[in-house]
C-alpha cells in the first residue's frame, strides 16, 4: 500500500497537520499583531464592544495580509469585501436608527413645543394690549398739552388786560419804606416810564416784522442771480474782446508785411487760435484784463464785501460771541481769515463761558466747513488743533478728522498722537491706528510698521515690512531696537512666504549687543542653538552678510557676557571649516611676522 500525501489523506476523512509556518511569515503575523496592540493602544480602543478606531485598524491590518499573501490574495479579498459590506449595513443600520430615534423625540416634543408657543403668544399679546393702552394715554396727554397751548398762545394786548397787579407784592427795585414813599414811587415811575420810551424805540429802530426780512431775501436772491447773469455774460464778452484783439493785431502784421501772402492764408492760425479759445483761458491773460481792472464793478463790491465780512467777525469777536465768530470766520471768502493769525487771536482768550475754549471752537468750525477738504489747515494749525482737541477730551473728533483727511499730515502730529496715547493706556490702540495712518501718508514707513508692533501686531507690521520696497535694513534694527519682541526678531531673521530674510543673524546679533539690549541679541543665538549643533552651523555659513570676522568678534561678546557655551560653539564651527586657521595673540608670534609689515 503506497503511502498517501497529506492533501490525499484529506480527502480521505483523515485529521491533517497544519502547514509549517515559514520563518518569515510568522515575522510578518508578529508585526501585525504588533501593529494592531500598538495602534489600539494609541488610539485608547476600549478591550470589548464595538469601536469604530478597533475596526479601521483591523481593516488596515486584512489590507496587509492582502498584500502579503500570495496564493490566497483574492479569497481573502472576497472574504474582506463581504466583512466590509456587512459593517457597512451595520453602520446604515445604526444611523437609520439614530435618525429614527431623532425623529420621535421631535415627535414626542411638539405637544410641549406647540403649549410653549401658545403661551408665549399669550405674553406677547398682553404686552400689546399694554403697550396699545399706553400709547392712548401719552397721546391723550399730547392732545391735552397742545389744547393748552393753544389757550396759552393769546395777544399781548389781551394779555396786559387780563394781568392783574397784586398791589400785596413788593415792587422790585424798592424797598418796603421806598415803596411806602410817594416821592420815591413818583421817581420809580418815571425811570419805568423812560425805560418804555427806550424799549419802543429800541423796537422801532432795531427790529423789523419777518415779512420784511422775508423780502429782503428775496431781493437778495433775485441780486445773486442776476449778478451770476451778468458775470456769465461778462465772461463772453471777455472771449470776445479777446478773440477781436486777437484777429486786429493779426490784421495789423498783414498790413505791416510786404502783402505777398493772402490776407485769408496769414489769418488761418489766428482764426483757429481764435475758435479754440475758450472762457476759462481768458482768466489767465493779465494784458486783457488791465482794461478792465480799474472800471469791474465786480472787484470793487468784492472788495467792499470782503472789508464788511471782516468787520463784521470783529463786531463779533469783541462782542464775546467766540463760537458764532468762529464759524464766521470758517466761511470767510477767499479765505482770508482761515489762517495762523486768528488762531492765535481765539488762543489768546483765557476767559470764556462754556465747555470748550474760543481756540478749539474755530478749529472745529474749520473742520466743518466746506472748504477743510480742498484746503486743509497747513501742518503748525493742525497739530496746534488736535493738541487742544486732546487736551479737552475730544478724541471722537480727532479721529473724524484724521480719516476724511481734513487735516495736513506731518511727522509732528502724528507724534503728537503716539504721546497723548502713551499718556491714557485706554485709548493708546486708537491712537497708534491714527498715527499709523498719518506716518504711512507721509512715507515713513518705519514708523507706521513700528505703531503696528506697539498694537501688538506683529504679523500685519511683518507683512508690511515685506511688502514695502523702500524698508531697509537700518529700518528693521530700529524695529528690533523699539519693539523688543521675541516674534519679531524671529520673523525678521528667517525666511518670509519663500522670500529670503530681512535681516541677516549676525548683522542683527552685532547690532544688537552693541546697544543697552545685549540680552535680547543673545536670545537669538540661545534660540538657534536650543535647536542643535547643526542649525547653528547651517546659520553661521549661509549668512553671508556677515564674516567670519564678525562671527569671531560675536563670540568675544559671548565670552565677556557670560555665554561661554555659545562662544565655545561658535569658535567650533568657525575652527572647522576648511581654509581658517586661529591666530595667536602671543608677542612672540607677532614678532616673527613683524617683519612682514614693515
Amino acid at each position: 500500500m503506497s503511502r498517501s500525501s497529506p492533501a490525499s489523506s484529506s480527502f480521505n476523512g483523515c485529521a491533517v497537520l497544519p502547514p509549517i509556518i515559514s520563518a518569515r511569515d510568522k515575522h510578518f503575523l508578529e508585526s501585525v499583531y504588533q501593529f494592531i496592540q500598538s495602534e489600539q493602544k494609541a488610539v485608547g480602543c476600549p478591550d470589548n464592544g464595538p469601536d469604530e478606531q478597533r475596526y479601521i485598524i483591523h481593516n488596515v491590518a486584512f489590507d496587509k495580509v492582502i498584500e502579503h499573501a500570495t496564493v490566497y490574495k483574492s479569497i481573502l479579498t472576497s472574504i474582506k469585501q463581504a466583512y466590509d459590506d456587512c459593517i457597512g449595513a451595520v453602520r446604515k443600520g445604526h444611523k437609520d436608527a439614530t435618525f429614527i430615534r431623532g425623529m420621535l423625540k421631535t415627535m414626542a416634543a411638539e405637544p410641549t413645543t406647540l403649549t410653549y408657543s401658545i403661551k408665549r403668544a399669550a405674553q406677547l399679546q398682553e404686552r400689546i394690549e399694554i403697550i396699545k393702552k399706553d400709547s392712548a394715554e401719552v397721546d391723550a396727554q399730547i392732545q391735552k398739552i397742545r389744547e393748552s397751548r393753544k389757550k396759552q398762545t393769546q395777544s399781548p394786548e389781551e394779555a396786559s388786560k387780563k394781568r392783574e397787579v397784586n398791589s400785596s407784592t413788593k415792587i422790585p427795585g424798592l424797598t418796603f419804606e421806598e415803596s411806602l414813599n410817594p416821592e420815591a414811587l413818583t421817581k420809580h415811575l418815571e425811570y419805568l416810564e423812560g425805560k418804555l420810551t427806550e424799549i419802543k424805540q429800541k423796537k422801532n429802530s432795531n427790529y423789523v416784522p419777518l415779512h420784511v426780512k422775508a423780502e429782503v431775501d428775496h431781493k437778495m436772491k433775485q441780486t445773486f442771480e442776476q449778478r451770476e447773469e451778468l458775470a456769465a455774460e461778462n465772461e463772453k464778452l471777455r472771449l470776445r474782446y479777446r478773440q477781436m484783439k486777437l484777429l486786429a493785431d493779426a490784421v495789423s502784421s498783414w498790413e505791416r508785411s510786404d502783402g505777398n501772402i493772402p490776407l485769408l492764408e496769414f489769418m488761418s492760425p489766428t482764426l483757429k487760435q481764435a475758435s479754440e479759445l475758450k472762457v476759462t483761458d481768458v482768466a489767465y491773460y493779465s494784458v486783457d484784463s488791465v482794461g478792465f481792472e480799474e472800471d469791474d464793478p465786480l472787484k470793487i463790491k468784492a472788495s467792499e464785501l470782503l472789508l464788511e465780512y471782516i468787520e463784521r467777525f470783529l463786531e463779533l469777536f469783541e462782542g464775546g460771541h467766540y463760537e458764532a465768530a468762529a464759524f464766521h470766520a470758517a466761511n470767510s471768502p477767499h479765505g482770508v481769515l482761515r489762517n495762523s493769525k486768528t488762531m492765535k487771536r481765539f488762543k489768546a482768550i483765557t476767559e470764556y463761558k462754556g465747555k470748550f475754549p474760543p481756540q478749539l471752537l474755530f478749529f472745529q468750525a474749520l473742520m466743518i466747513s466746506s472748504n477743510a477738504v480742498k484746503h486743509p489747515p497747513d501742518a503748525d494749525m493742525s497739530v496746534e488743533g488736535v493738541q487742544c482737541a486732546l487736551k479737552h477730551n475730544c478724541l471722537e473728533s480727532v479721529v473724524n478728522w484724521v480719516t476724511q483727511k481734513r487735516l495736513t499730515y506731518s511727522e509732528k502730529l502724528a507724534a503728537v498722537l503716539c504721546e497723548f496715547g502713551e499718556s491714557k493706556p485706554e485709548i493708546n490702540d486708537t491712537c497708534l491706528a491714527l498715527a499709523q495712518l498719518v506716518y504711512t501718508h507721509c512715507a515713513l514707513h518705519r514708523e507706521a510698521a513700528l505703531c503696528l508692533c506697539k498694537r501688538g501686531m506683529i504679523h500685519g507690521a511683518i507683512d508690511y515690512v515685506y511688502h514695502c520696497k523702500t524698508f531697509n535694513m537700518d529700518d528693521c534694527l530700529y524695529l528690533l531696537k523699539h519693539c523688543q519682541s521675541p516674534q519679531l526678531l524671529q520673523s525678521l531673521t528667517h525666511k518670509y512666504n519663500g522670500r529670503p530674510a530681512a535681516l541677516s543673524v549676525g548683522l542683527t546679533v552685532l547690532s544688537l549687543t552693541s546697544t543697552n539690549i545685549k540680552s535680547f541679541g543673545f536670545q537669538l543665538l540661545e534660540n538657534i542653538n536650543a535647536c542643535g549643533k547643526s542649525v547653528l552651523e547651517q546659520t553661521i555659513l549661509n549668512d553671508v552678510m556677515c564674516t567670519p570676522e564678525g562671527w569671531n568678534q560675536i563670540a568675544k561678546k559671548c565670552e565677556n557676557s557670560k555665554y561661554s557655551h555659545l562662544a565655545k560653539e561658535i569658535i567650533d564651527i568657525l575652527s572647522a571649516q576648511a581654509g581658517v586657521v586661529e591666530l595667536s595673540n602671543c608677542a612672540e608670534d607677532a614678532k616673527l611676522v613683524e617683519h612682514i609689515f614693515m
